[in-house]
C-alpha cells in the first residue's frame, strides 16, 4: 500500500509540476520552441497555434530528484549534467556537436566508472566476450552504445509522442517481463514510467516538447535502468536489450552512414529520417487532417514498435529469436525508407 501511495504522489506531483512549469516558462518567455532554434527541426512547431515549452526534460529531472531513491544520487547528478548540456543546446548556447559529444562522453564515462556493474561484458560471442572481459574495453564499448542511444533519440525528436511513447513501451516491456518471469528489477523504474506518462499527455496535446534536454535525459536514464536490469538478470540475453533499443540506435547509425555516403555535413540537421519521410508522405497524400499528422505519425510508429515488443518479449533469453527480430526490424525500416523516399521523389 505504501508503494502505491508513493506512485500516486509521484503522479500528482508530476502533473502539478507540469502545469506550474508551463505557466512560469510561458510567462517568462523562456525555453519557448522556435522552428530555427533547434539543432534538430521539429515538425510540430510549424503548425503550433500557441507557444510550446521545451521543458519535458526539466519536469522529468525535478520529479526524479524528488522521488528516486537517495542511493541513485550519482544518476541524479550526472542526469542533471546531461540536462544542462541539452538546455544549452536548446538555447543555442552550445552549438558545437563535437563539443556536446565530448561532454556526453565524459558524463557517461563517469557513470560507468562509478557503476562498473553496468558495463557490458558479454555479447554471447566467444571472441568478443574475451575482449569485453578486459574492463577498459567493456567500459569503452558500453559508452559507445549509450552515446549512440542518446544521440539517436535526439534524432527522433521531430514528431509528437514518438520518443516518449517509445520509451514508455520500453519501460513497460521491462516491467512486464520482470513480473511475468520473476526477474530482478529496480523499483525506481516505476517512477520513471510515471514521469514519462505525465509528460506524454502534455506532449500529445502539443503543450510540452522535450527538446535536446529531454531526449538526452530520457535516453540517459533509460540506459541506466536497462543496463541495471541486464546486470541483475544473467538469463536475459544482451540481444533483448538490443531489441528494446534498436530503433533510436539504428536511426543514428543509418543517419551517419547516409550522410557519409551522400557527403552531407554530419553536424547539420536534415529532414531525411524515417519518421520525417512518413510525415511528409502523409502530408502529400492528405490521409489525415494536417494539424493531427504529427501526433498520428508518432503514434503509428509506436504501434508498430508495440507489436514487435509484444511478439518477442517472451523470448528475452533466446538469442537466436531476438537476433531474428532485430534483423526483421532493420529490413522493415530499410524497405519503408526507400519505398517512401521513392514515392516522395515523384511529388517533386
Amino acid at each position: 500500500m505504501n508503494l502505491i501511495n508513493s506512485f500516486s504522489y509521484a503522479f500528482i506531483f508530476s502533473i502539478l509540476l507540469s502545469f506550474v512549469m508551463l505557466h512560469f516558462l510561458k510567462k517568462k518567455n523562456w525555453l519557448i520552441d522556435k522552428v530555427n532554434t533547434s539543432s534538430h527541426k521539429r515538425l510540430t512547431s510549424i503548425f503550433s497555434s500557441s507557444k510550446t515549452v521545451l521543458c519535458g526534460g526539466i519536469i522529468i529531472f525535478i520529479c526524479s530528484v524528488v522521488f528516486l531513491d537517495h542511493e541513485l544520487y550519482v544518476l541524479k547528478i550526472l542526469g542533471g549534467c546531461m540536462l544542462i548540456v541539452g538546455i544549452l543546446s536548446d538555447t543555442n548556447k552550445f552549438n558545437s556537436p563535437k563539443f556536446r559529444f565530448i561532454i556526453q562522453f565524459l558524463i557517461v564515462l563517469l557513470l560507468l566508472v562509478l557503476n562498473q556493474n553496468l558495463a557490458i561484458t558479454d555479447l554471447r560471442i566467444n571472441f568478443i566476450r574475451d575482449i569485453l572481459e578486459i574492463k577498459f574495453f567493456s567500459i569503452l564499448f558500453t559508452i559507445f552504445c549509450i552515446l549512440i542511444l542518446i544521440n539517436g533519440s535526439n534524432f527522433l525528436d521531430g514528431v509528437n509522442t514518438l520518443i516518449l511513447g517509445y520509451y514508455i513501451l520500453v519501460m513497460g516491456v521491462i516491467i512486464t517481463t520482470s513480473i511475468q518471469f520473476n526477474l530482478n528489477l529496480n523499483p525506481n523504474i516505476f517512477y520513471l514510467l510515471i514521469f514519462l506518462c505525465t509528460v506524454y499527455m502534455f506532449n500529445f496535446f502539443n503543450k510540452i516538447y522535450l527538446g535536446d534536454a529531454g531526449s538526452y535525459l530520457i535516453s540517459f536514464f533509460t540506459a541506466f535502468f536497462i543496463l541495471d536490469f541486464f546486470s541483475m538478470n544473467l538469463t536475459v540475453s544482451p540481444y533483448f536489450i538490443c531489441l528494446l533499443l534498436w530503433y533510436p540506435a539504428f536511426e543514428n547509425l543509418f543517419s551517419i552512414l547516409r550522410r557519409v555516403f551522400f557527403k552531407s555535413d554530419l553536424a547539420k540537421a536534415d529532414q531525411g529520417h524515417l519518421h520525417q519521410l512518413i510525415y511528409q508522405f502523409f502530408v502529400h497524400n492528405k490521409f489525415f487532417e494536417k494539424k493531427y499528422l504529427n501526433t498520428i505519425t508518432g503514434t503509428l510508429i509506436n504501434l508498430f514498435i508495440f507489436l514487435i515488443f509484444a511478439i518477442f518479449y517472451n523470448y528475452y533469453s533466446f538469442t537466436k529469436f531476438l537476433v531474428l527480430a532485430i534483423f526483421l526490424n532493420i529490413i522493415i525500416y530499410m524497405f519503408l525508407y526507400f519505398i517512401i523516399k521513392k514515392k516522395l521523389n515523384h511529388f517533386k
